[in-house]
């Protein structure tokens, strides 16, 4: 009878915490190592950044044209510009390069017409 007694007392001794630690305890009732906190913090959702630009920014893919105020062909990089109006964009200052990765050319920033329909940077 004693027997039956201290079982039960052992089975519900060992159940309840089992029970309220099953989350946070790793499988085999053994203490969190530093092994499982590294596969917690492996296994923990990503945060997300910034999914996209402000509305008024457009990305604008690499381009080439030829410049004949430098007499060569211009690479210029892909960058965001910002709609000002339908007809006006503010463009970054861009650091814009030959065919071959030569002579790099600073072109100053400012306002110009949007990139689908000016000729130059």
């Amino acid at each position: 009878m004693h027997f039956l007694i201290a079982l039960i007392l052992c089975a519900l001794g060992v159940a309840a915490p089992a029970v309220a630690g099953a989350q946070s305890m790793p499988p085999l009732g053994r203490r969190p190592d530093v092994i499982d906190q590294a596969r917690q913090r492996a296994l923990a959702p990503v945060p997300q950044g910034p999914m996209t630009p402000a509305p008024g920014q457009t990305w604008v893919p690499e381009r080439r044209f030829f410049s004949p105020q430098y007499g060569r062909e211009l690479v210029i990089p892909g960058h965001y510009e910002t709609r000002i109006s339908p007809q006006q964009s503010a463009v970054p200052p861009i650091t814009s390069y030959g065919p071959l990765g030569e002579n790099p050319i600073l072109i100053p920033g400012g306002d110009r017409p949007p990139a689908d329909v000016r000729q130059g940077p």
